[in-house]
């Protein structure tokens, strides 16, 4: 029978935190190949990775994870899509549902750039 084991992250790693309004996250989000984002705890945001090598492979086997930018935008309500002031139109996935997500909206919350 197989084994099956949850191991969350000790540390997550970002390199940058921005702080964007929802018209230039949803203009960011939009120029990407899969256009979406994550919300949770009233934070909606997107997380990118570093460029993978060997190296960072063998930590995020262990338990650290790096990304090199996480951007954000105040969003009290969980909405399927968001629209931009310009109409570009963005899918929104809730992630409420993560403890790592919620974990990440209470830490975004912490930050100086949340009250920027």
């Amino acid at each position: 029978m197989t084994e099956f084991a949850e191991r969350p992250y000790r540390r997550v790693h970002v390199r940058d935190l921005a702080r964007l309004s929802t018209d230039d996250l949803v203009a960011m989000i939009s120029s990407l190949e899969t256009p979406s984002c994550y919300w949770a705890g009233g934070v909606l945001f997107a997380s990118f990775a570093m460029t993978e090598s060997e190296e960072l492979a063998k930590k995020e086997m262990g338990d650290e994870m790096y990304l090199d930018r996480v951007v954000f935008a105040r969003c009290e309500r969980f909405a399927r899509t968001v629209r931009s002031s310009g109409n570009l139109e963005i899918g929104v996935i809730n992630m409420e549902g993560s403890a790592a997500c919620r974990e990440l909206a209470a830490w975004i919350k912490s930050r100086p750039a949340w009250g920027a």
